[in-house]
C-alpha cells in the first residue's frame, strides 16, 4: 500500500530527447537575435521582457502609432465616431464581439501592447447582443441550458451582462479609463430596460461625446428625469441630442449657453413651437453644423428670411428637411442667397417637402459647394413641359445625387407619371452640367437603359416607316452618308429630340462615369449598374472630350447587334429584330456570348469537326443517361 500512495508522488523525468531538442531551440533563437542586432546597430533599447523569454520578436518594439493603427484594423468598430445609434453604425460582415475579443487578447502580450489597445478599446464602446458569425449557435445553446435535465430554460440576458461587467470595470478606475470612452453605443432594448444601470455607467465618463439613450428622454418623460440630469451634469460635451414633441421647454432652454454648449448636430421631430424662438435657439449653439428637421409643421419659409429683429439662421454643413411641406424653393433660395450660407452647405435633403423637382435646377444653381442632394418626392402630375423652358440640372460640386420620385397612391399605375421626371434627369445627365457626379440613386428600374443614348424600340403595332413596294413614299430618305434620315417621331417636350441628329443617336452620350442604382417599387434592396463614357470608335475614353455611345458590347451595358439584318433602320420596326439576349452574370457584368465556333453551327464549317462543349449541361452522380435526351440543344 506504501509503493501504491507513493507513486503518484513521483517526479517526471523528461526524455534526454526533448531536452536536446529545447537546448537547440534555445541556440536557433540566440543566432537569430544575434543577426538582428547584426543588421540593426543604431538600436540600442530592447525589450527585456522578450530577452527573459528568450524569444526572438521585433514586432514587440513598433512605435504607439504603428501599434494603434494595426489595432484598429483588429476591431474596427473601436474607431466608430459617427453620431448614429448602435443599429444604424454596425460594420457590415464582421462580428463585433469576436474583433473586441481578438483586440483584448492583443493586449495581453505585453505592457506595451496592453496601453495602446486600452486606448483603441475604450475610444468607442459598442455592447451587441449576439454575436453575428456562427460562435452565436453555439452559444445560444449553452444559455438556454440551465443544468443536466433542464434543456430549456429562460436564456441570459446576454447585453445586460456585458452592461453590468463594464459599469463594473469603468467604477472601478474612472481615472484613467473613464476619461478614455467618447462613444458610447447600447441596443434598443438595453438602453430602454436598464435606464439606472446606463446612468451609473455615464457618471463615471466625463468625456463622452455620443451616447445612445431611451426615447423617453427625449420627449421629457418623468420616468427618465434622473437619467436626464445626470448627462446634463456629468456629460457636458455632447455633439449630438434629439428633442421631440413634448421636450419644447428643455430645447428651449439651450438658448441659455450653460447645457451642452459643443453640440454639433441637432436633431428636431414634431417639435410645436415659435420659429422666432426655434431662431434664437440655434443662433445660441455655435458649433452647430447639422440640423435634421422631421414633421414639423410650424416652419416655413420665414425661418431662413432676413429680418431685422431676429438674428440671422445659422450656417450649415447639412440640412436635412422630412415632411416639412411649407419649406419650398423661395425659402432655400432665400437662405442661399448669403455668402457665408451657399460656401458651407455640403448635404441637402428633401422629403416630402414643398420643393418640386421641376424647380431643383434654382437649388442647384445657388449652392455651389454641394456634395449630397437627396430629394423624395410623390407626384400625382407629369413633369411641367408647357410654358417657359425649364433649364437642365448643373452644379460643379455635387457627387451624390438621390433622385426618388414615385407615383402618389391616388394615381392609376398605368399613367406613367413618373417617366417625364426621369427624362428630365437623363437629359440633364446629357447635357453634362453634372460633371463631377459619380453615383444616382433613382427608384426607375429602366433608367439605364435611357441613359444608352438609343431611342426605346417602336412596338410591333406602330407599323413600319419604310414601304419596300411603294415608289413615293416618303418613310425614309437617303442622306449623303449613306444613313436613313428618321421621320419626326419627337414630340417638343422629348428630351431626344434636341439631340436627335441625322447621324443617328450616337449624340447622346455621357461626359463621365456613373454608378447607378435602381430599386423598383417591389424590390428590397438596390441595384446598381455602371455606366463608363464611349468615344465615337467604340473605345473606352478617358478624356472629357466627344464621346458617343453605340451597341459595342465594350460598353458599361452592352448590346448586341447579331440579327439586325438592317442597321440603318435601328430600332424601328422593319429594321431587323433582336436575336440573343445579353445574360448578367451577378456581379454587375454580363456573361460572354458564345461565337460560331462554340456551337458549331450548321452552316459553319466548324460543324464538320468535333468541338467540345463550352457550356456542358451538369451531370447526374449516377453517370451519363442512356440514349441521347438532351433537350437543352
Amino acid at each position: 500500500m506504501k509503493f501504491t500512495v507513493m507513486k503518484f508522488f513521483r517526479r517526471s523525468k523528461k526524455s534526454t530527447s526533448e531536452s536536446k531538442s529545447s537546448k537547440s531551440q534555445h541556440a536557433h533563437d540566440d543566432l537569430e537575435r544575434d543577426k538582428y542586432r547584426q543588421y540593426n546597430p543604431h538600436q540600442n533599447h530592447y525589450n527585456y521582457a522578450a530577452e527573459r523569454g528568450r524569444v526572438f520578436a521585433p514586432w514587440l518594439q513598433l512605435p504607439v502609432p504603428v501599434l494603434e493603427r494595426i489595432f484598429a484594423f483588429v476591431c474596427p468598430h473601436s474607431t466608430d465616431e459617427s453620431y448614429e445609434t448602435c443599429e444604424r453604425s454596425a460594420v457590415e460582415d464582421a462580428c463585433m464581439l469576436c474583433d473586441l475579443r481578438d483586440l483584448a487578447h492583443a493586449a495581453q502580450v505585453c505592457k506595451l501592447w496592453r496601453q495602446s489597445a486600452i486606448r483603441i478599446m475604450y475610444h468607442s464602446i459598442r455592447i451587441d447582443s449576439v454575436h453575428y458569425c456562427e460562435r452565436e449557435i453555439d452559444l445560444s445553446e449553452r444559455r438556454r441550458r440551465k443544468s443536466r435535465f433542464d434543456r430549456n430554460g429562460v436564456p441570459e440576458d446576454a447585453a445586460g451582462a456585458r452592461l453590468h461587467l463594464l459599469c463594473r470595470t469603468l467604477r472601478e478606475d474612472p481615472t484613467r479609463l473613464g476619461k478614455l470612452v467618447q462613444y458610447f453605443k447600447t441596443p434598443y432594448m438595453l438602453r430602454e430596460s436598464n435606464a439606472p444601470l446606463l446612468a451609473r455607467t455615464i457618471a463615471v465618463l466625463p468625456n463622452l461625446r455620443y451616447v445612445d439613450l431611451p426615447e423617453g428622454l427625449f420627449m421629457d418623460d418623468p420616468a427618465h428625469r434622473t437619467l436626464k440630469l445626470e448627462v446634463q451634469a456629468r456629460c457636458p460635451g455632447l455633439r449630438k441630442m434629439t428633442y421631440l414633441a413634448g421636450s419644447e421647454r428643455s430645447f428651449e432652454a439651450l438658448s441659455q449657453g450653460r447645457i451642452w454648449p459643443n453640440l454639433e448636430v441637432l436633431e428636431l421631430g414634431r417639435i410645436n413651437m415659435d420659429p422666432a424662438v426655434l431662431r434664437q435657439v440655434l443662433v445660441a449653439l455655435p458649433n452647430l453644423r447639422a440640423l435634421k428637421a422631421s414633421d414639423c409643421r410650424m416652419l416655413d419659409d420665414d425661418i431662413f428670411r432676413y429680418n431685422d429683429v431676429l438674428p440671422a439662421f445659422p450656417r450649415l454643413e447639412e440640412l436635412i428637411l422630412n415632411d416639412v411641406p411649407r419649406i419650398t424653393a423661395d425659402g432655400l433660395r432665400a437662405y442661399l442667397a448669403r455668402e457665408d450660407t451657399k460656401r458651407h452647405l455640403k448635404v441637402l435633403s428633401l422629403t416630402n417637402t414643398g420643393v418640386h423637382p421641376a424647380i431643383l435646377h434654382d437649388v442647384l444653381a445657388n449652392a455651389p459647394r454641394l456634395v449630397t442632394l437627396s430629394i423624395t418626392e410623390q407626384v400625382d402630375s407629369p413633369f411641367p413641359s408647357h410654358g417657359v423652358p425649364i433649364p437642365p440640372l448643373s452644379n460643379w460640386s455635387l457627387e451624390t445625387l438621390r433622385y426618388e420620385i414615385t407615383a402618389s397612391p391616388a394615381t392609376s399605375p398605368y399613367a406613367s407619371i413618373t417617366a417625364s421626371y426621369y427624362n428630365y434627369l437623363a437629359s440633364s445627365l446629357f447635357a453634362g452640367g453634372l460633371p463631377r457626379l459619380a453615383a444616382i440613386y433613382v427608384r426607375d428600374q429602366n433608367f439605364p437603359d435611357l441613359l444608352l443614348g438609343l431611342p426605346p424600340p417602336m412596338p410591333g403595332f406602330a407599323g413600319s416607316p419604310q414601304r419596300p413596294s411603294s415608289a413615293g413614299g416618303g418613310g425614309m430618305s437617303p442622306t449623303r452618308a449613306g444613313f436613313m434620315t428618321p421621320p419626326a417621331r419627337f414630340s417638343s417636350n422629348n428630351p431626344f429630340a434636341s439631340a436627335f441628329s441625322p447621324q443617328g443617336p450616337g449624340m447622346l452620350s455621357l461626359n463621365q462615369t456613373l454608378e447607378i442604382f435602381t430599386k423598383g417599387d417591389d424590390d428590397l434592396d438596390w441595384g446598381s449598374t455602371r455606366m463608363d463614357p464611349i468615344d465615337a470608335y467604340g473605345g473606352r475614353g478617358g478624356g472629357r472630350g466627344r464621346h458617343g455611345r453605340t451597341g459595342s458590347s465594350a460598353s458599361g451595358r452592352p448590346l448586341s447587334s447579331y440579327g439586325l439584318s438592317d442597321m440603318g433602320a435601328g430600332w424601328q420596326a422593319g429594321g431587323g429584330a433582336r436575336m440573343s439576349i445579353i445574360q448578367g452574370d451577378g456581379n454587375g457584368g454580363f456573361l460572354s456570348v458564345p461565337d460560331d465556333s462554340m456551337h458549331g453551327r450548321k452552316n459553319s464549317a466548324s460543324s464538320l469537326r468535333p468541338v467540345r462543349d463550352e457550356w456542358p449541361r451538369p451531370g447526374s452522380s449516377h453517370g451519363p443517361k442512356k440514349g441521347d435526351r438532351d433537350l437543352w440543344r
